[in-house]
């Protein structure tokens, strides 16, 4: 929510909690309460059954998110010029001369008078493994003494002092994204007014079904100008920082000495001449990830900065 609002810049965001679908005894109410008449909290007690990876047999069941996609549009979308659905674990990041969001649209964006949809293609980011810390259990991730004579940990997990932000700053490709697979898991700003149905990645129906009922689109896009590609490289970008769970990285360094596609953590590349087939000064491991300097040099120290001040402010009300 720092970030969302004291370094991008946006005005209004409404959470649905759906923590109630798991626990009666938690919720994030005790966070929005931190951000008086910036954040709107729906209780929304409904489980997503999964979220496979593309290609997975089970593709998984999201009535539940569905929903709660429509209930934002219809009950929120008239009062707001563009919309955004958004897990919490994916930043949206100025670049080029842009540091907000807002700003961006406001002074850029809206000149665009046919532009209604704005798509920003998606890869998940690695966990920077030089920012990671050591994790055991008594099952997968047992202590190095149990498991093998080595002094590296079985398992690893994000260091709780260090943002996901920063330790999710480590992506598989360059900018700009893959054009041709990383548009499937791709998000979108738009324009309510135009956009009558949104499923998760995509705008399943616009106006332009009533309007123009006999043009035909794309698969899964809008035809252009309607919907358009964010330039990567001087507007913004995604970064993904969904989780790798500390069991999920059991065995990473035998995994990342195999091969740098299975590696489950991030061996980052040099920032500056970075060749593809680099050997990292960890144990020879193949670096796999690449780092934004935008983010380090930019935006970390921004967002650092907000959750100082935001810190204070929330003590100085208690």
């Amino acid at each position: 929510l720092t970030y969302n609002f004291d370094v991008v810049g946006f005005d209004h965001i409404y959470v649905y909690d759906n923590t109630g679908a798991f626990t009666s005894e938690a919720s994030l109410s005790a966070i929005s309460v931190l951000f008086p008449g910036k954040v709107t909290m729906i209780e929304w007690p409904h489980r997503v059954c999964n979220n496979n990876r593309p290609a997975h047999s089970n593709t998984g069941e999201r009535s539940s998110q569905h929903a709660a996609e429509a209930s934002c549009r219809i009950r929120y979308g008239p009062n707001t010029e563009w919309l955004a659905n958004l897990d919490s674990d994916e930043y949206l990041v100025p670049v080029g001369k842009w540091t907000s969001i807002s700003e961006w649209l406001k002074q850029s964006v809206d000149k665009e008078k046919s532009t209604h949809i704005l798509s920003f293609f998606q890869t998940r980011a690695k966990p920077n493994v030089a920012l990671m810390e050591p994790y055991h259990d008594d099952h997968a991730c047992k202590s190095p003494s149990m498991s093998s004579p080595t002094t590296r940990p079985m398992c690893l997990q994000k260091n709780s002092s260090i943002s996901y932000l920063e330790t999710y700053n480590c992506e598989p490709t360059q900018l700009p994204k893959p054009n041709d697979w990383a548009w499937r898991a791709k998000k979108q700003i738009y324009r309510p007014w135009y956009v009558l149905n949104h499923f998760v990645h995509y705008s399943v129906a616009t106006t332009r079904i009533n309007d123009h009922p006999e043009d035909t689109s794309p698969r899964f896009k809008e035809s252009s100008p309607y919907e358009r590609r964010v330039d990567e490289l001087h507007e913004a970008f995604m970064l993904h920082a969904k989780s790798t769970l500390p069991e999920h990285t059991a065995g990473w360094y035998d995994k990342c000495r195999s091969s740098a596609n299975n590696c489950p953590v991030g061996i980052p590349r040099p920032l500056h001449g970075a060749h593809t087939d680099s050997i990292s000064k960890l144990g020879g491991l193949q670096h796999n990830c690449y780092r934004h300097e935008g983010v380090i040099n930019a935006i970390l120290p921004r967002l650092e900065a907000a959750l100082v001040k935001r810190a204070g402010d929330i003590n100085s009300r208690m």
